[in-house]
């Protein structure tokens, strides 16, 4: 908890602003990485102008091409510029004027501000993309005398207005630099004095100082412009004749001393790796793979007195002994520097945010004082403090991002130095011990979530929240747009700094921290028929479940989620109301009446409507208890994040984080719950009936404007910190892992490489894998295949033997695919194994993205079904026959035409024998199609509806007809007699 220990090195950097093009960064890769979302239509296509030069395309359809592209640029670029011009002339009177609210100057200059930003860096970095497209082709025709870079780059600046955009911007950022500073004699200072005059938290500051470079058009620079073989040059050729763990030890340690340089003040403080690494490795060479120890001692014979090893290897260092127990002295000091450092890193941003807290305070009462003068200068004067406490707030929120950085780079060096240990020097085993050392650790093992919390109200006191109005219903609906995306946990971190500098983290608890256990206990039966349902997406399927907030079971809430179908006009709800804690149980097994519960609401003053509304909903909720024969069937709990303006649900974000699936078949069902409605927390919990989730978990929810998001989360979203995934649930990842017994289908994500660790620590114990035979009531399933077979052995690698983990049924053998790693081809949307990307969820195997699994259960894909889905196959129908009836009617057409029994007759009767035959076959087929793609659409499969073999076969058909029909005539025609010439006229 709070900073997150992980496996991968994040970079914290990130703005939603053009920011300089790191060293080592394509500057394709940084074009798309700089692009706002609402204007990436608009951008000069750098990757295309690319490919002109590795095509080797003539310079006349370059030219074509790079005029086509200005010309897009320069339209968008002459439509903002009015806007900007307009924005900033309106600004300009209102800051001259007196009377006007301030807080709304405050706000017009900063979306003034953030406009005046976005047109310059987007001309900046179009203009600097023409450069390098035209630079690249030059590179490429560097034979034939090519320089386009100064014959014809000077030509299109001549014509396009927005390669001047220093010059035409010049005025409006001094215009913007007065909006800011109260100086108002601003506009007459020159370049120079002006940059020195703004504050650094000026927003534009780094767009004036760019108004004095010095353009780069002529320059030799190389950024981002090597060609592969020449960066496959520069890179340091990998270490030969190493073994997997030893090129991995070469490895990590240029990535980490890569690492430790690019940040000069780290260099002192971060662990000694190479030096812990070299001295461990001598000590190996001398130490033998196996040492001998005793299974006895004696009291009375004495050992070497700092040898807590016993028969230690012993070297030389610096002219000293140097032990085993030197090196884990040595260890224990690099871990006492870190944490002393941590510690310290921690209080100064703590007390950082404290001061900053006090004055934003100050600031927003002053912003609120409609007391005092409400003027342009006092306006102006409280922008600049507001930049301050802005630039402040982002600059301590990156300290705490980049002391993550440090703490996960020290734990890697720490995690990895513990594994070489005992992989050369086996006989004295101690990563575990020192890595649970290490997990207990005050800087690991602490919650510094608070820090969030006070950055969070930092950001909400600068942006002058509003909250909205808090609903009292024990029953609240919850109509929204959903979207779920999986968070690796290197990212959390900065995606809750991202977020919490437009949305607040919402409390409503009392607690230090940004985060709130929360506990669900979903409902099913021994079917699993609100699995399915909600699996299917079927209209009208449910989800049932209990909810508590915290540590305190005083109120459950009783929650029930209805998907309906969007087309129909509906949407899905989520309904739910109270229950005190002593009344589940008797809610459950049906002891307990809606009448009870209506005198109850009313002893608590409840409204009429309420208790009307919420009594309707207990009637449903306990009839689908009983009628269904339903009880607790899975835990979901986690700690979440709620970022949302108080009371306002037009934007609400969650993350949820340490998210644990437990299983909770244990208390029977509807009226056989009689003692225990959940699991009882004291008693243990076998390995096969909890599952972790190795990533957190984001979800998005939007009302009224879903298709136009705000432009910070557009640019969130596109950060490549978060990866979609279509309809994740926990509740059916959950019952899939932990129940698999009992569901006939997985869901589609459960072969992600990213989490096969994870679900395979949860495979069920041998005991379990026995009712994988029998599904549910009467569902059977194949049995175990015998080993040796070709089927996926369920009991995994461990039933035979092996040295490897068992493995979960969910995840048999994959069939080899191209491309695939060890016989194995998997999906991986996160990035996080290497695997090729995918944002949107592989629909079938032809893609290439998604396996089918061979001896396991299908996997199931959302799909949605519409009316006009069925339109679609009957119209495809249509035009199967249609072409099937043309066929037939020219086969037709050419029976009724033969001549005879003559040889050109019996050359047509074949051509419309063969004409008929196709015809068939293309009426054979689109039945086919039509009734199998009928049954796959009704039941909502992901079945491969596209069908590329048959009419491929089907037009080879129609092309071995008609050639078939060419060659008859040419045969026919050979064989014709020629008819005599005319007699000639008398």
């Amino acid at each position: 908890r709070g900073v997150v220990v992980a496996a991968c090195i994040c970079d914290p950097t990130f703005t939603f602003s053009l920011r300089k093009q790191p060293e080592t960064m394509k500057f394709g890769q940084f074009l798309e990485e700089s692009m706002r979302p609402d204007w990436i239509a608009n951008y000069f296509n750098y990757k295309r102008g690319k490919e002109y030069a590795s095509n080797r395309i003539d310079t006349v359809s370059l030219k074509e091409f790079i005029t086509s592209e200005c010309s897009k640029v320069e339209r968008f670029y002459r439509l903002k510029f009015e806007e900007v011009k307009v924005e900033s002339e309106a600004l300009s009177k209102v800051m001259d004027t007196k009377g006007g609210s301030v807080a709304g100057m405050v706000k017009s200059s900063w979306k003034h501000t953030e406009d005046l930003r976005g047109l310059y860096d987007f001309c900046k970095i179009n203009s600097e993309g023409v450069r390098k497209a035209l630079k690249k082709y030059d590179k490429a025709f560097k034979a034939t005398g090519s320089n386009l870079q100064m014959s014809y780059l000077p030509q299109i600046k001549g014509e396009y207005s927005f390669f001047q955009y220093k010059d035409a911007l010049k005025d409006l950022l001094q215009e913007c630099a007065s909006f800011w500073n109260q100086d108002a004699a601003t506009k007459q200072k020159t370049d120079a004095d002006l940059v020195s005059a703004l504050p650094t938290s000026f927003p534009l500051a780094r767009q004036i100082e760019d108004q004095k470079k010095v353009s780069a058009d002529k320059g030799e620079d190389t950024e981002g412009d090597e060609s592969e073989d020449e960066k496959k040059e520069k890179e340091p050729e990998p270490a030969a004749d190493l073994g997997t763990e030893e090129e991995s030890d070469v490895k990590f340690e240029r990535q980490y001393a890569k690492q430790r340089d690019s940040k000069p003040e780290w260099k002192k403080l971060l662990a000694d790796y190479q030096n812990l690494n070299s001295l461990l490795k001598k000590l190996a060479a001398v130490s033998g793979r196996n040492m001998a120890f005793s299974a006895v001692t004696s009291l009375s014979m004495s050992e070497h007195p700092d040898a807590a090893y016993g028969a230690s290897p012993e070297i030389t260092v610096d002219g000293k002994s140097f032990k085993e127990v030197d090196w884990f002295k040595l260890v224990d000091k690099e871990i006492d520097i870190v944490s002393r450092v941590t510690n310290e890193e921690i209080r100064r941003v703590r007390n950082g945010l404290a001061q900053l807290r006090t004055k934003s305070e100050q600031w927003h009462d002053e912003m609120q004082d409609k007391s005092v003068e409400q003027s342009g200068n006092r306006a102006k004067a409280l922008l600049a403090r507001m930049g301050q406490l802005e630039a402040d707030a982002k600059q301590l929120g990156n300290d705490f991002l980049a002391l993550e950085k440090f703490v996960n780079l020290n734990y890697q060096a720490f995690e990895k130095l513990l594994k070489t240990h005992d992989r050369l020097m086996p006989a004295t085993p101690c990563h575990q011990f020192y890595m649970a050392k290490l997990r207990n650790q005050e800087w690991i093992r602490s919650d510094f979530s608070d820090i969030f919390v006070s950055l969070s109200d930092v950001h909400s006191l600068l942006r002058q929240d509003d909250s909205g109005v808090k609903n009292e219903d024990a029953k609240q609906d919850f109509v929204r747009n959903t979207k779920k995306y999986w968070v690796p946990v290197e990212c959390v971190s900065s995606v809750k700094h991202l977020i919490l500098q437009h949305l607040p983290v919402f409390r409503m608890w009392q607690g230090a921290g940004d985060s709130q256990l929360i506990n669900s206990v979903y409902f099913d039966n021994r079917q699993m028929q609100l699995y399915h349902g909600r699996m299917d997406k079927t209209p009208g399927a449910i989800a049932l479940r209990l909810r508590w907030y915290g540590t305190d079971l005083k109120t459950i809430f009783v929650e029930r989620k209805t998907h309906l179908d969007s087309w129909t006009g509906n949407v899905s709800v989520k309904e739910r109301f109270a229950l005190d804690e002593n009344l589940v149980v008797p809610f459950l097994n049906g002891s307990y009446t809606v009448a009870e519960y209506a005198d109850d609401m009313r002893r608590r003053g409840k409204r009429d409507a309420d208790i009307e509304a919420a009594c309707k909903l207990f009637t449903q909720v306990a009839r689908i208890i009983e009628s269904k024969q339903l009880g607790p069937t899975v835990r979901t709990q986690y700690m979440r994040t709620a970022f949302q303006i108080p009371f306002d649900p037009t934007v609400r974000i969650s993350l949820d984080t340490n998210l644990a699936m437990i299983r909770e078949d244990c208390c029977g069902y509807a009226g056989g719950i009689t003692s225990r409605w959940r699991r009882d927390e004291l008693e243990p919990i076998a390995a096969s009936e909890h599952t972790h989730f190795p990533h957190a978990i984001m979800e998005i929810k939007l009302q009224g404007d879903v298709e136009n998001p705000p432009y910070w989360l557009k640019t969130l979203l596109e950060s490549g910190m978060c990866t979609e995934v279509y309809k994740f649930s926990k509740f059916i990842h959950g019952s899939a892992v932990l129940l698999t017994e009992l569901v006939a289908a997985a869901p589609y994500w459960i072969d992600d490489i990213s989490i096969r660790d994870s679900v395979n620590a949860s495979a069920p114990t041998p005991a379990n894998m026995a009712k994988l035979e029998v599904i549910g009531e009467g569902v059977k399933r194949s049995k175990h295949p015998a080993p040796g077979s070709d089927d996926v052995n369920l009991m995994g690698s461990s039933a035979a033997g092996g040295d490897e983990g068992a493995e979960h049924p969910l995840l048999g053998k994959m069939r080899p695919q191209r491309g695939a790693v060890n016989g194995k081809e998997q999906t991986d949307f996160l990035g996080i194994g290497g695997a090729k990307k995918s944002k949107t969820p592989p629909q079938n195997d032809c893609c290439g993205l998604f396996p089918v699994q061979v001896g396991t259960m299908p996997r199931k894909v959302p799909v949605r079904v519409e009316p006009k889905t069925f339109f679609a196959n009957e119209r495809t129908f249509l035009a199967w026959l249609h072409m099937s009836v043309t066929l037939g009617s020219i086969s037709s057409a050419l029976s009724v035409f033969a001549e005879g029994n003559s040889g050109h007759g019996a050359a047509v009767q074949i051509m419309s024998l063969l004409m008929t035959l196709v015809a068939a076959l293309f009426v054979s087929y689109s039945m086919t199609t039509f009734y199998t793609r009928r049954l796959a659409i009704r039941r909502r499969e992901d079945a491969g509806l596209e069908g590329a073999t048959m009419p491929l076969l089907l037009g080879g058909t129609l092309v071995l007809a008609l050639l078939g029909v060419l060659i008859t005539n040419v045969i026919s025609t050979g064989d014709t007699p020629v008819p005599p010439p005319a007699p000639a006229p008398h």
